[in-house]
């Protein structure tokens, strides 16, 4: 799907593309060479879908398993490079902000919508991908990123907690900066919102919430200030009508990548992980593949038959495929005895949820149990798992789901349900899942039992690319020193992930 995109890429910057032959790149000498910057807009966020996508995340909270391949499972991949984010969507975005603000471009460019809400939106999108990628990394290239044109060429690493700084005031300045009402220019390009800076304004507010919450541990007088700060000022409505994603298209260039493995390829990879399998059914069943596990009752999770397929053959029988295995012992079980993903989650138009209303109830709630916000955490609670049911088409078992105690809210177990409840909801964005892992410790998971981290534990961060290391060696060096890193591995803690 890179190469589709990145093909398309450059006749959405150049604007000089046929669409029926990618090879003939012809210039106009009589029109302006400055790109086009709703093309840039537009560009710049074909990557939210696939940084909710990404297996590699899904695997590390177990949502997925690999039914042929293992070695991701196993964590076996070290080193992950981080240049595409700075040389893609971030440079389109700085790009962006940069032609607005310049006064010789800006009149040009606002035929694209107002300057201020492109500068906007551009900053909202650019603190969206910084945090996800600190949240991936550590520290990483922030204050000094994206300045090529001034001579920068190996920018130094800012520590995490200042990248997290920057973003939220980042945030804060956007959404200070849109500007609605009539004569308002709509933004072009936008294929995320469709210009509604209303909702961007609360896209704002909501990333600022999320980010808030990474610190509960780490700083939690700054966390519940910011979480509070953000709630009072509006975020994303908790009944689905404004959840945020990316929208996959029903034509080979954009289509869902889970489509396009199982379709496109004819691949049969990804399966639904015995641990979320299990608490789907609540436990209610034998060990797996010896057929006496895996019959659906009315106790298990409504959402069941929408991640996952039955087995091969049946109607309502459902197994989690076990997690970390070696590839042979994987390769020994049959296919027609593991449940592979859902079919909802593998059309060519399925789409990818990058914000949702079930998230952000459960973050409330949490927020409520913490003390940052008033309100009652067993309604959020409870509106997170309705969310989460009506999003799938399940909506209805709401009822009856509740009544299983290990649903229902109860007295001493609130954060526990809160976050069990929300790694389930967050199926399959993995990478977002896995910074609520890392940062509560919820729910239990255990290592693949053929880790190949140090510690034999579920990986804490992704090494840096070998880019950095040889091209920004002095700055990568000292970024590792600072975080206490002894080596660039998978088992360092990123600043806010502490004991």
């Amino acid at each position: 799907m890179k190469n589709y995109i990145a093909a398309i890429s450059i006749c959405l910057v150049m604007g000089s593309c046929s669409w029926d032959d990618f090879g003939d790149l012809n210039v106009n000498p009589n029109e302006s060479t400055s790109p086009k910057t709703s093309a840039l807009l537009t560009n710049s966020m074909l990557t939210t879908g696939g940084n909710v996508l990404a297996t590699q995340g899904a695997l590390y909270v177990q949502h997925i398993s690999n039914k042929q391949y293992t070695s991701a499972d196993n964590y076996q991949t070290i080193n992950f490079a981080s240049d595409f984010w700075y040389n893609g969507p971030l440079a389109d975005l700085q790009k962006i902000i940069e032609i607005n603000s310049n006064e010789l471009t800006k009149v040009v460019a606002s035929a694209d919508g107002s300057n201020e809400n492109q500068i906007a939106i551009a900053k909202i999108m650019q603190s969206y991908y910084f945090l996800f990628l600190t949240d991936r990394w550590g520290d990483l290239p922030y204050s000094e990123a994206l300045k090529g044109n001034e001579g920068i060429l190996t920018p130094k690493f800012d520590p995490q907690s200042e990248i997290y700084d920057g973003c939220i005031q980042a945030l804060k300045d956007a959404s200070a900066m849109i500007v609605t009402g009539p004569g308002t220019i709509p933004v072009k390009g936008d294929i995320l919102l469709n210009g509604n800076m209303e909702l961007w304004k609360k896209v704002s507010n909501t990333i600022r919430l999320v980010a808030a919450q990474r610190l509960s541990k780490v700083n939690p007088t700054k966390a519940a200030a910011e979480f509070a700060l953000a709630f009072n000022v509006g975020v994303i409505a908790l009944d689905n009508s404004e959840n945020v994603m990316f929208k996959y298209l029903n034509i080979q260039t954009y289509e869902n990548p889970y489509y396009s493995s199982f379709v496109s390829q004819g691949r049969l990879d990804w399966t639904v992980a015995d641990p979320v399998m299990n608490f789907m059914q609540l436990n209610s069943y034998a060990s797996p593949h010896n057929g006496s596990r895996g019959k659906m009752d009315k106790l298990a999770d409504p959402r069941l038959p929408v991640y996952a397929n039955p087995l091969e053959n049946t109607t309502n029988q459902f197994v989690g495929m076990p997690y970390g295995l070696s590839e042979a012992d994987a390769g020994s079980i049959p296919n027609s005895r593991v449940s592979f993903l859902g079919n909802a989650f593998r059309q060519q138009n399925s789409p990818a949820y990058i914000y949702t209303s079930a998230q952000i109830a459960f973050a409330l709630a949490e927020g409520v149990v913490r003390g940052w916000i008033p309100g009652n955490a067993k309604s959020y609670y409870d509106q997170g798992i309705q969310a989460s049911l009506n999003q799938h088409g399940v909506g209805s078992s709401f009822d009856a789901y509740m009544t299983n105690t290990e649903v229902a809210f109860s007295s001493g177990r609130e954060l526990e349900q809160i976050l069990t409840q929300k790694w389930i909801a967050l199926f399959p964005n993995g990478y977002e899942e896995w910074a609520e892992w890392r940062r509560t410790g919820i729910p239990s998971l255990t290592p693949a039992a053929n880790a190949l981290t140090p510690s034999l534990q579920i990986p804490r961060r992704q090494a840096y690319g070998t880019t950095e290391a040889n091209l920004n060696t002095e700055n990568h060096q000292e970024a590792l020193t600072r975080q206490g890193f002894s080596s660039d591995d998978l088992d360092g803690r990123i600043w806010w992930d502490v004991q």
